[in-house]
């Protein structure tokens, strides 16, 4: 059905001559994007694994990894002495005589390792 309006105006006559072409046509070819959330969380999703990929890659945080193997921001605390475990770094005596130049040596004669101080 046909309407008397806006005629011979060219942006109205572009819409009827797209319209009548979309109205022939057996497939509807409409793009469909993607809401600000989903394109969020798609982004999100892309981050943590590219996050993930070059955390398992990486030739640091070998001791964290054996803690962490996988990528958590909900796992990360604010505990001091926590947080020199997991790092590696604070009191350990590998870590002070790499940064200070201390002695490194537990009292046993071992090198002061968190591993060692943890598990030996």
């Amino acid at each position: 059905m046909w309407v008397k309006a806006h005629m011979a105006e060219v942006g109205n006559e572009q819409a009827d001559m797209l319209a009548k072409d979309a109205a022939n046509r057996e497939m509807i070819d409409a793009q469909f994007t993607y809401s600000t959330i989903q394109m969020r969380n798609i982004n999100s999703k892309k981050i943590k694994e590219l996050w993930q990929r070059r955390w398992m890659e990486s030739t640091k945080g070998k001791w964290r990894r054996l803690i962490y193997p996988e990528i958590n921001i909900t796992g990360l605390s604010a505990d001091f002495y926590y947080n020199q475990i997991i790092t590696g770094h604070g009191i350990f005596g590998t870590f002070q005589n790499r940064m200070f130049g201390k002695d490194y040596k537990c009292q046993c004669g071992e090198d002061e390792t968190i591993k060692h101080v943890l598990m030996e």
